[in-house]
């Protein structure tokens, strides 16, 4: 059912796009021929070196960039005005720079910078208008009235901002260039930003899905990256999930050896060259003879003839099979993936029907038989304040127990039957479930959580390791590993935030390094009531055993029950594998310096130990220089992850990446990498709290920031800004946005009434992979009641989905009347108005829906209806699940009506990052403000470093006369 647009709207709409048609008209004679494709011959010869072309360095104009014109590499090259930002006062975020028609290229003014047209409009509304949320209570709605001033979080300095310089205009841009062109991992230079959907051609350089480097074109020396202020780093997801074919596979288990250099033992790939009977390292230059299985000839391009056949020597990213002495235990063949649930069955988890949603998530996942890999075997303990160890064989006709009273140290009554196949012995499991879900005997007040972790270990150890999924409802207080609430009362805030997120129990400490050692990984699933169960112990370990932590604030059944079915069932189908071990590799004059990630924290000449990995398993590294690189070669970079598989199989995941190397400042600039680089600044800051503070923490984000815009501005964008203006590389144009988002996020912000959301946002933070982290630090915001009639479809072209068009976070992208979806990667809300249509509510929610009030919050599915409406919001959640998650379940939806459901409002409020807010009195044009002043000091005292060798500074710059 579709329903009139406004006629003011449809006016302004059809001016904007009138404005488009001239501006095209007028940039047509003078627009630059488009790149002429490269066809997709794996066997042609390359360049001496990636990414020569890198032309010139002048603006390119707009028709270069619009429709299918759009050229990623030229747009990271073209300098960006962020914004005409006055020392003293403030004009609009996102002011136009004259000297371009748009700001940022190839983006134009599109229509969703403006009210969003409406085919829902509210009985006698007319034009949509602006609302306000109110800053006394949790945000709501609010109808504006006539001639009385409006206020708002940031209204004194918050003007509207021109979305095309936005976080959802890039992302719109990218999506659009993308439905139409491919990712070409060699040729194409700038990655797109992280989460776009786009296909890819792997040319044997890693996808940025597998790979991100913070700069893609490496400098050639210290000095000259350090006067960029831009770490050198890499962020590497192993086992991303991708829509394109599947990572090949090279079955080397009866090679006569494996081919690495000999030297230092990188893996064979792309980069390196041949003679037929011997290969030279790409990594140290080291000439290696080949086993006699890889002996061949050579062509005139000095390829193997074979390179098409063999997916080690032509793809970016592979995994080896290797022989029996790669096994950890060289005696004994690795198993498949063993899982062991530690459900809590205490009192409040009985209470709260906890445990009864565990039992039922459980059942579930023995129904899909695909979640399992084969040979794969799971273990059920319950715990309160004793153990109940449970027999699954599939011989018994009924559910046997045994009970461990002593918790202090426990032990395994019996091994045998321990671990159950899930099919074989699915009728086992299901009544084993049934009766820990009805038994009223295991209803102890506490719980033995510490006891339960040392239990599974005990039981994991046996078969080489594994993967531990708990459930706990409440403060561990009994056995090992006890704790006690942590008071605020009588304390400074910083003093307790700094006790909150400190693992101060030696018990989790000690047991994460035993965990590792014994490659056992802990995904942790609280679901408590108001009270903190302290979750930086309780969660300790899964951050550094590779797992992660999922935390139900005031666990709902009605609500959260199907959020918990798809963490469970999650934890199970995501996961790769177990017994990892991690090793980067880079040419000469680099070496790894640090990594960060959900693993024990180690220096560069170490390699860590990942005890299980997953689709969302995401490890960054820091680079440091011991030499001086050659622009006469380019830079080589290898990840060997050396794993067992879900099924047993000991393999090496190996992602390579070719960087080109350079003595140009500007080359550094336009080739950095947004999304790695904020993944690695924000793992290296929150790495050193404690004992540096939240304070500080933030300051050093702002400073880094600063000291990043200061370089660029001096060293590069000389002319093309003026001393009032903030410019950065259109690469890097919305890291500002970013960081404010992460400084507003629960884990930095000054304020968090539970403690545990707080850790749970600093584990998110620094666990999180591009793409997860891109949607949990800028939401999506999407305007359901203004659907195009193909939006949230395939398109009929492309077959690629049409994502909807998205809105910046600030109230002002609300509007009465209508009905809004925010998705953060991890909660998906429907937010309805209420003044929303009926008409909207009996599409989405049926004939029931008459009013707000009649809308049933307390599920989170969509009903099915045969409208096009329900089918395009049910696609849409779909699609998030599946891109973000890879789940194949629509994401469960949490629905808020506005004024009514204020704790789920409150929520949606501290997402809207742009605006001021009562705990953070920051908008993004303060944060701008900020960083311009911090940058007028920088360049004031000549803290800029501005001999770097760059062929766009002046002699005044390099003497500080500024």
């Amino acid at each position: 059912m579709s329903y009139p647009y406004n006629n003011y709207q449809d006016q302004l709409v059809n001016s904007v796009q009138q404005l488009q048609i001239d501006e095209k008209s007028r940039n047509s004679s003078t627009s630059p021929n488009p790149r002429v494709p490269v066809a997709h011959n794996s066997k042609r010869k390359r360049n001496q070196h990636v990414f020569m072309d890198l032309g010139s360095q002048a603006t390119p104009s707009y028709q270069q960039y619009v429709d299918n014109n759009f050229d990623p590499n030229e747009a990271a090259r073209t300098a960006g005005i962020h914004g005409s930002q006055s020392h003293s006062s403030i004009p609009p975020v996102g002011a136009i720079d004259n000297t371009s028609p748009y700001p940022y290229p190839g983006m134009q003014e599109d229509v969703y910078s403006r009210p969003p047209q409406s085919h829902y409009s509210a009985p006698g509304m007319g034009a949509y208008s602006n609302q306000q949320f109110q800053q006394s209570q949790p945000p709501q709605f609010q109808a504006p009235h006539q001639h009385q001033q409006q206020q708002q979080f940031g209204a004194s300095s918050t003007a509207t901002t021109n979305e095309s310089v936005t976080v959802p205009g890039v992302r719109h841009l990218w999506d659009k260039h993308f439905k139409t062109n491919e990712f070409l991992t060699f040729e194409n230079v700038s990655a797109p930003p992280a989460g776009i959907h786009y296909d890819v051609v792997d040319q044997g350089n890693a996808s940025p899905e597998f790979a991100r480097m913070t700069m893609y074109s490496v400098p050639n020396s210290e000095q000259l990256r350090a006067s960029s202020r831009i770490p050198l780093g890499m962020v590497i997801r192993p086992f991303a999930e991708t829509e394109d074919l599947p990572v090949p596979q090279v079955d080397l288990r009866k090679a006569s050896a494996v081919p690495r250099c000999g030297r230092c033992r990188a893996y064979i790939n792309p980069g390196m060259t041949h003679t037929g009977y011997s290969m030279t390292c790409n990594i140290c230059s080291f000439t290696t003879s080949v086993p006699e299985e890889y002996i061949t000839e050579i062509d005139s391009n000095g390829l193997r003839i074979d390179a098409a056949e063999k997916p080690e020597v032509s793809k970016g990213v592979v995994d080896l099979l290797v022989p029996e002495y790669y096994n950890l235990d060289e005696h004994n063949p690795p198993n498949s993936l063993h899982y062991v649930f530690l459900i809590d069955i205490s009192k409040q988890s009985v209470d709260t029907k906890l445990r009864e949603a565990v039992c039922s998530s459980i059942e579930g996942l023995l129904f899909d038989e695909s979640i399992f890999a084969p040979g794969s075997k799971f273990s059920i303990i319950a715990y309160d304040t004793r153990l109940h160890f449970f027999n699954l064989s599939p011989d018994l006709e009924q559910a046997t127990v045994s009970i461990v009273s002593d918790v202090s140290d426990p032990f395994l009554p019996f091994f045998e039957g321990m671990f159950a196949d899930p099919v074989q012995s699915q009728s086992s499991i299901s009544t084993t479930l049934r009766h820990i879900e009805q038994g009223t005997q295991y209803t102890g007040s506490e719980a033995a959580y510490g006891s339960a972790l040392l239990a599974a270990k005990l039981l994991l150890e046996q078969v080489g390791g594994g993967e531990v999924i708990s459930i706990l409802s409440r403060l561990p207080t009994w056995g090992p590993g006890a704790l006690a609430l942590k008071s605020h009362i009588g304390r400074p805030p910083t003093e307790y935030e700094r006790d909150i997120l400190t693992p101060d129990n030696k018990f989790y400490t000690d047991l994460a390094k035993e965990y590792t050692k014994s490659n056992i990984g802990l995904n942790l699933i609280v679901a408590s009531g108001e009270a903190p169960v302290d979750l930086m112990n309780v969660g300790y370990i899964a951050n550094k055993t590779g797992g992660s932590v999922k935390y139900f604030n005031r666990f709902n059944i009605d609500k959260d029950e199907a959020s918990l079915f798809q963490t469970i069932k999650g934890f199970v189908k995501q996961s790769s594998g177990y017994q990892g071990q991690l090793k980067i590799r880079c040419s000469g004059g680099l070496q790894v310096q640090k990594y960060f990630g959900p693993i024990e924290e180690t220096d560069g000449m170490g390699a860590p130990s990942v005890p299980i990995v997953s689709s969302d398993t995401s490890i960054a590294c820091e680079f440091e220089y011991d030499g001086k690189l050659s622009t006469k070669k380019d830079a080589h970079f290898q990840a060997a992850l050396l794993y067992t598989s879900k099924d047993g199989i000991r393999k090496v995941r190996v992602i390579n990446l070719i960087m080109s190397v350079t003595e140009r400042i500007t080359d550094v600039f336009n080739f950095a990498d947004q999304d790695a680089l904020l993944t690695l600044l924000l793992r290296q800051d929150l790495s050193r709290v404690p004992p540096s503070n939240l304070v500080a923490a933030k300051s050093t984000m702002t400073a880094q920031l600063s000291d990043i815009i200061a370089s660029y501005k001096l060293l590069v964008a000389t002319n093309n800004s003026l001393p009032t203006q903030i410019v950065l590389p259109n690469g890097l144009r919305t890291l500002p946005t970013f960081i404010l988002a992460a400084q507003k996020s629960k884990a930095l912000k000054p304020s968090t009434a539970n403690p545990d959301l707080r850790v749970e946002s600093f584990f998110n933070l620094q666990s999180f992979n591009c793409s997860r982290l891109s949607a949990y630090l800028y939401p999506l915001l999407i305007s359901l009641h203004s659907l195009e009639d193909d939006d949230c479809e395939n398109d009929s072209i492309t077959a690629r989905f049409n994502m909807p068009q998205t809105h910046i976070l600030s109230h002002e992208s609300f509007f009465e009347g209508g009905a809004f979806l925010v998705f953060n990667g991890k909660q998906l809300y429907i937010l309805l108005h209420p003044n929303v249509n009926p008409l909207f509510l009996k599409d989405l929610f049926g004939e029931s829906a008459e009013s707000l009030e009649t809308v049933n919050t307390q599920t989170s599915s969509l009903p099915i209806l045969d409208t096009h409406l329900s089918e395009q919001v049910r696609n849409l959640c779909l699609y998030l699940a599946d891109h973000y998650n890879h789940s194949g379940d629509p994401f469960p939806v949490r629905i808020v009506r506005a004024g009514i459901d204020v704790m789920d409002m409150a929520e949606i409020g501290e997402m809207l990052y742009e605006d001021r807010s009562p705990d953070y009195k920051v908008s993004s044009s303060d944060f701008l403000k900020t960083l311009h002043g911090q940058v007028l000091e920088k360049e004031k005292n000549g803290s800029i470093n501005a001999a770097a060798n760059n062929d766009s500074v002046s002699i005044g710059q390099r003497f500080h006369i500024f």
